[in-house]
């Protein structure tokens, strides 16, 4: 799957309109993405939280359907609920200091500004989404080629983008005990160990998303993005009452 992935991606690369070949590469990254994701994920678009507070456009979305679905999806670009976003990927062409540097910047306005406390409804530890970048271009980034050289960088510039990949050449994935290197010996191993860490911390957050929430009795999900329409009194539209919240 990896490899007929690839071949797509190579194909592509003689297209001069940068806009189509973009938007091929995000489509042929959510291709292969697809089947390991259950029909409760899908992709691309705007995030918005209950403050009515704005990600910037990302590449890839995944968010789970069982929580909350997408306010507006068409033609496979959408705006999504906060709540049931658990990833999001930014899809590059190149692999520079300057694309890793606007993709963190991003992570940090999306896991800052939207996933702020006093906006969002989950724990601290389960609100976040993952944040990850992917890139095909063939020139390798010496700062990220060296495990202690690469570390380092990442460790002093990315603290909300946890998993990089140079397709074809390495990934770096932020686990409990740091950044971890893997570059490619055969079969595309650094490309695959990206998908699949990525996508099992997905399915995890989702399930400590699911399990958070049946905690509660009743949660009012709409009501907390319409309270500028003065349809409830402002102490009705609390998420929870007291009686319902979970013991400390």
């Amino acid at each position: 799957m990896v490899e007929g992935f690839i071949g797509k991606v190579s194909a592509s690369s003689p297209l001069q309109h940068r806009l189509t070949k973009g938007e091929l590469r995000e489509l042929f990254v959510t291709n292969l993405l697809s089947p390991f994701l259950t029909k409760q994920f899908d992709r691309p678009g705007i995030i918005i939280n209950q403050k009515e507070e704005q990600s910037n456009q990302t590449d890839i979305i995944i968010y789970d359907n069982r929580i909350l679905p997408p306010f507006i999806k068409e033609h496979n670009i959408g705006v999504y609920p906060a709540e049931s976003v658990v990833g999001v990927i930014e899809v590059k062409t190149n692999l520079s200091k300057k694309a890793l540097l606007d993709a963190e910047a991003s992570a940090k306005r999306l896991h800052e500004k939207i996933y702020n406390p006093k906006s969002n409804i989950y724990k601290h530890d389960i609100q976040r989404p993952h944040c990850a970048i992917i890139a095909f271009n063939d020139s390798r980034p010496r700062f990220l080629m060296s495990n202690e050289e690469g570390k380092r960088w990442l460790e002093a510039n990315c603290s909300h983008i946890h998993f990089v990949c140079l397709v074809r050449k390495f990934s770096w994935i932020y686990l409990k005990n740091g950044w971890v290197f893997s570059e490619r010996i055969e079969n595309y191993e650094e490309t695959k160990r990206f998908i699949a860490v990525f996508l099992d911390n997905l399915r995890t957050l989702s399930e400590l998303r699911l399990q958070y929430l049946s905690q509660f009795v009743h949660r009012d999900w709409l009501s907390i993005y319409i309270r500028d329409q003065n349809l409830f009194e402002e102490n009705s539209n609390s998420i929870i009452t007291p009686s319902e919240a979970p013991p400390e």
